[in-house]
């Protein structure tokens, strides 16, 4: 057998525990806190309490408040974009309006001076 097989055949050899062992065990466990005692009790009544309904029910009314003006300023942008897209629009219309008029008087100009022949 090798060494190593040896030393961890030995380690894991039963054996009998100390001499109160048990009552150190139980002891211990008496003695651990319960979670009325735990650091997270004090957390745990509040969670409990009504006073956290009434925190929890305003953070949700702010997170309310709060998306809805994100909302409303997002529509308002959405809005003052499609108004300038409709100023541009006209602008370009106006625009090729006088160039078409301005080509429809040459046509008409050409049209009454007649052929030239």
């Amino acid at each position: 057998m090798k060494p190593i097989e040896e030393e961890l055949r030995a380690a894991l050899r039963k054996q009998e525990p100390p001499e109160g062992f048990a009552a150190r065990v139980l002891a211990r466990v008496n003695t651990r806190p319960t979670p009325q005692t735990a650091w997270w009790a004090p957390l745990r009544a509040f969670v409990r309490s009504p006073r956290w309904r009434w925190v929890a029910a305003a953070v949700a009314a702010c997170l309310l408040l709060v998306a809805a003006v994100v909302y409303h300023r997002r529509e308002q942008r959405m809005e003052a974009q499609g108004e300038m897209a409709k100023a541009q629009v006209m602008k370009a219309l106006r625009i090729a309006s006088v160039k078409l008029n301005i080509a429809r008087r040459k046509v008409q100009e050409i049209d009454r001076s007649g052929p030239q022949s």
